[in-house]
């Protein structure tokens, strides 16, 4: 019994010091005021979609500075990507969905901005 209970710990110290860093993203936001109701809305939802996308592996932690246009049947979102440590430019990601829903507009520039942002080191 003893051994069993000594091989799980075991396991299990081994399994969480061999786990792959979740990436963390810090998002900010340059806001100028002055939004509409629907522009504040769609914001948020960039916000939180951004923030819940860190999925990727590794272990420095970003900082995303997205800005959000906003046109009648499209978005466009343009991001800066820096190093949160020493705010090293990494990058900027620019994409831009039109057509269907906004739900799906979203969707669809969140998903690209975050695979995107995997990419950069």
């Amino acid at each position: 019994m003893f051994a069993r209970l000594v091989l799980f710990a075991g396991l299990l110290v081994a399994s969480v010091s061999l786990a792959v860093p979740r990436r963390a993203y810090v998002v900010a936001w340059g806001r100028e005021g002055g939004e509409s109701e629907e522009q504040r809305a769609l914001i948020d939802q960039v916000d939180r979609r951004l923030r819940n996308c860190g999925e990727g592996s590794g272990s420095q932690t970003l900082v995303l500075k997205p800005s959000l246009e906003i046109f009648p049947r499209a978005l466009k979102l343009n991001v800066v990507v820096m190093r949160s440590v020493d705010r090293k430019f990494l990058g900027s990601i620019s994409t831009r969905a039109a057509g269907s829903s906004r739900d799906a507009q979203l969707r669809a520039i969140v998903t690209r901005v975050c695979h995107e942002a995997d990419q950069l080191e």
